[in-house]
């Protein structure tokens, strides 16, 4: 059995993978993809996007990143702050995020709170429930380029 500090890194790396999946729009950067993000959640997850949207279960998920996608072809995550509690084979987690992301022509910073739930199933941690409240946004300047 895994310590709480060995569970507190995995699901750290849990939260990083997720970025780094639903991230993209760049030179040299896979855009969102799809399958990796799919490999994050339970096969009954949830993805709420609050004021974005949201999926439930695989299928759900896999049509919210394509309306995402086109939503904002653009997307970096910066999330920090993690407040992690295990529970067995249960963990809860709140995140601080700072999304820069183009959506509607319009380059956008949008900044807010994960909160999550995950289970570790066989395969290691999963979110059974990914959660994304806005807090606040605005626009970034029109002169703002996407290498």
């Amino acid at each position: 059995m895994a310590s709480v500090i060995e569970d507190v890194y995995e699901i750290e790396k849990l939260k990083a993978r997720y970025s780094n999946a639903v991230d993209g729009g760049w030179t040299g950067f896979t855009p969102h993809d799809a399958d990796a993000v799919l490999a994050l959640f339970t096969e009954d997850g949830a993805w709420d996007g609050g004021a974005f949207g949201g999926g439930q279960g695989h299928a759900g998920i896999r049509e919210y990143m394509a309306t995402g996608e086109a939503i904002m072809p653009f997307a970096f995550h910066h999330i920090s702050n993690p407040l992690i509690e295990v529970d067995g084979n249960r963990a809860t987690a709140r995140w601080h995020a700072v999304l820069a992301v183009t959506a509607e022509n319009q380059a956008k910073l949008h900044v807010g709170i994960y909160d999550d739930q995950m289970v570790r199933t066989p395969d290691g941690w999963r979110f059974e429930l990914l959660s994304f409240t806005l807090a606040a946004t605005t626009d970034l300047p029109k002169d703002w380029t996407v290498f």
